[in-house]
């Protein structure tokens, strides 16, 4: 053959050793995390104390406002709205972040503008 296709075989020689050497490995990164579900189950593990938090603070600022007014909180043992409406926001939380998962995924394996650093980004 000639110089000029001798030196084109080169370049593309050296084009997909590059790719291998340096997306390859991010590239088996990305579809690693979008076959388990490590992402995912960390963000759940989060998510009932994150919930907790905040009702907790909610709760807590809501006594503090009543203080500030004089007037205390009505504490009814038989009143379990809170306990029912934290359930509702730790579910909905939780449904979020499969949701979330699911369609993070779905990007990875389809390519569609994710990257390994918001994927990794999205499990802090």
């Amino acid at each position: 053959m000639g110089q000029a296709s001798d030196t084109y075989a080169q370049i593309i020689r050296e084009q997909y050793d590059d790719w291998k050497t340096r997306f390859y490995p991010k590239q088996q990164q990305l579809m690693d995390l979008a076959d388990s579900d490590s992402l995912m189950t960390a963000q759940l593990a989060r998510a009932d104390e994150n919930s907790a938090n905040a009702v907790n603070n909610a709760q807590v600022a809501q006594n503090n406002q009543m203080a500030r007014m004089g007037v205390s909180t009505a504490t009814d043992t038989n009143d379990n709205s809170l306990g029912l409406k934290s359930a509702l926001a730790t579910a909905s939380a939780k449904n979020g972040i499969r949701s979330a998962a699911d369609e993070r995924n779905t990007n990875i394996l389809s390519g569609a503008s994710y990257s390994l650093k918001s994927a990794v980004n999205d499990s802090l």
